[in-house]
């Protein structure tokens, strides 16, 4: 089968959790005798883009032996938006051929699909966040959590004002003219169909790829380590888990914190001036993920201490095939992958004190984290996602 996928964003610029996943299923899919492309969006200044549109540039690379074409707008766009002409003008142009399109984020490139699918395009739609309810993951103004556009009555806190209703309206459009959807988490379909959008969801947890997964003891044990690994960005929470270990004394803790400080400047400044002073939290910048192995492997557990509607994070399923615990906010479908105190720990989703108070019981027992290690699972296989998408492909091709 020739496989459209659309992205976002992607690798090498952009890879954060939708993008592996985009990886790592149309690699599989290679691997499995079928030919996936992927097409994405650069919206930074990226060079080396050849003129597509009037207001459409184009780059087209490989990327560890996956096709990959970057579109770029000469002018602005609105990350809000759903529809743009400018994008939709640029399908004819790219003169692809495929039997099916399968989106896994539909930012920036709705419109593509759109085209292709007036055109009778098979289309597959994969929600790996709230993104369609809510350009700003579900949070106002106020950094306060929000259920949605029906949910909530009319989001009069939204930061998109009065754009939320038409919005929605585009974004109705965007899930109806797939023929199939599925998400990871339960969480991403209750929450849909809380707003109205109630069409039957497959749930199709991710999967990890096995060949980026060590399990090399610890060889320091002196010291209860604990590991961030995402955006810094305030959604994810980085805050939260420095102001706990400020609250815990414990000279023994280390929080060793992974991600760029170039993506939100002004909140990693802030997450440094939180930290001042305190030799036990480092900062280490971001890393390949051939590191995985080596970042997992000393660390006593992974925090994740998200203030937003978490989906269904790769990373905490890297961490546990690691056999590595996560301590986890008690949101989104972070409760569908750990269960306290068996697998990992819950809080509070923003607690710090609550955090603390987890950290300082595995300070005062440091075995309690032997004990949940062995409860720990293996996630499945990233080969065993690609199967289960390869039957619904297969299913609506037949239709």
């Amino acid at each position: 089968m020739k496989l459209l996928y659309i992205v976002h964003q992607f690798f090498p610029l952009h890879y954060t959790g939708t993008e592996r996943l985009t990886l790592d299923i149309a690699k599989q899919m290679q691997r499995m005798g079928h030919e996936p492309t992927v097409v994405t969006y650069e919206p930074s200044n990226a060079e080396g883009f050849a003129t597509l549109t009037d207001s459409i540039s184009a780059s087209r690379y490989l990327y560890e032996g996956i096709p990959v074409i970057a579109l770029k707008s000469n002018y602005a766009l609105d990350g809000a938006e759903i529809f743009s002409a400018k994008i939709k003008k640029a399908a004819s142009k790219l003169a692809l051929k495929f039997d099916l399109i399968h989106v896994f984020h539909p930012m920036w490139l709705s419109s593509l699909v759109k085209a292709y699918s007036e055109d009778s395009a098979t289309v597959m739609l994969t929600l790996t966040d709230t993104w369609l309810l809510c350009p700003s993951g579900l949070i106002d103004t106020g950094f306060r959590i929000c259920n949605g556009p029906v949910a909530e009555g009319g989001c009069s806190s939204c930061p998109i004002g009065s754009r939320v209703h038409a919005r929605f309206k585009q974004a109705r459009v965007v899930y109806d003219m797939a023929k199939e959807l599925t998400s990871a988490s339960r969480f991403i379909q209750t929450i849909f169909q809380e707003n109205g959008l109630s069409r039957t969801m497959r749930i199709i947890p991710h999967g990890i790829d096995y060949r980026y997964v060590s399990r090399k003891p610890r060889q320091d044990s002196r010291n209860v380590v604990l590991g961030f690994i995402g955006t810094l960005a305030w959604h994810k929470g980085a805050h939260v888990l420095i102001s706990a270990a400020r609250k815990v004394r414990n000279p023994t803790l280390l929080v060793k914190i992974y991600g760029s400080i170039k993506d939100q400047p002004d909140y990693s400044w802030s997450l440094m001036d939180l930290a001042a002073g305190d030799e036990r939290v480092r900062f280490l910048g971001s890393f390949g993920i051939e590191r995985m192995p080596e970042i997992m492997s000393d660390l006593s557990a992974l925090v994740i201490p998200s203030t937003y509607y978490e989906n269904y994070p790769l990373v905490a399923l890297s961490a546990l095939a690691h056999k590595v615990p996560v301590i986890a906010s008690r949101i989104g479908g972070m409760p569908e992958i750990i269960q306290d105190g068996h697998n990992g720990f819950l809080f509070e989703a923003g607690s710090y004190e609550e955090l603390a108070a987890v950290i300082n019981r595995i300070l005062d027992d440091p075995k309690i984290l032997e004990k949940v290690r062995e409860n720990i699972t293996d996630p499945r296989r990233v080969e065993e996602e690609a199967m289960d998408y390869e039957n619904i492909y297969r299913e609506l091709l037949k239709k």
